[in-house]
């Protein structure tokens, strides 16, 4: 007598990592990447607009799917929805050294260095930038309006800056590439003498110190 053990795959499991939207409605830049394990490798994934392989980075703004088969042909399909950078800017051919672009989106408590849970976006965009570009070095800059006193801005821009940084850095990004500075109420973009113009004044901003080797 003889007994075999045959071994089960575990199910094949797809998941959507990375989902970057396009520049604009128009454009066919998205880009999403997906994590699959279980079933028998190799796979063959294929994205609903032809591109192959674990990732995709022609894709529009929009819903979108990728459908997975293993070697077994068990197959497996993901959606995901794209949708639209809220950084456009941060685009590697578009950027040029020394240009700013503010975090229009990043908002904090009152007084506080805390980002409202609504801005999370905006900074997962920025590190998802700065992991894809690997030799562009930043500054973040932080700003307030004119109506509290010189120290207090200077201290909170400083620190508001240092938080943008900190989440940075806490995710991975090299030190070396992101540096950071409170401007207080020095650079005002707007009049000081309506509240649309203080809550503009109030921002983060980011500056491109160098774009590569």
């Amino acid at each position: 007598s003889a007994s075999v053990a045959i071994k089960i795959p575990a199910a094949l499991e797809v998941a959507v990592g990375k989902n970057i939207g396009a520049t604009t409605d128009r454009s066919k830049d998205g880009r999403a990447g997906l994590k699959v394990k279980g079933g028998t490798p190799p796979y063959n994934i294929v994205w609903d607009n032809g591109e192959k392989g674990a990732s995709a980075d022609k894709l529009t703004a929009g819903d979108h799917t990728a459908t997975v088969t293993d070697a077994n042909g068990c197959s497996k399909t993901a959606t995901l929805t794209a949708g639209l950078r809220i950084l456009p800017a941060l685009t590697p051919g578009l950027l040029t050294s020394g240009q700013t672009i503010r975090m229009e989106q990043l908002r904090f408590d009152a007084d506080s260095t805390n980002v409202k849970e609504e801005s999370y976006p905006v900074l997962n965009e920025l590190y998802d930038f700065m992991e894809e570009n690997g030799s562009i070095v930043i500054e973040i800059g932080g700003h307030t309006n004119s109506t509290p006193s010189d120290e207090f801005c200077d201290r909170l821009s400083t620190a508001r800056a240092k938080s943008v940084a900190d989440y940075l850095l806490g995710k991975g990004i090299d030190k070396k590439r992101v540096v950071y500075k409170g401007y207080g109420k020095r650079n005002p973009i707007a009049s000081n003498l309506t509240a649309a113009g203080r809550a503009e004044n109030q921002r983060v901003e980011i500056k491109i110190l160098k774009l590569g080797d």
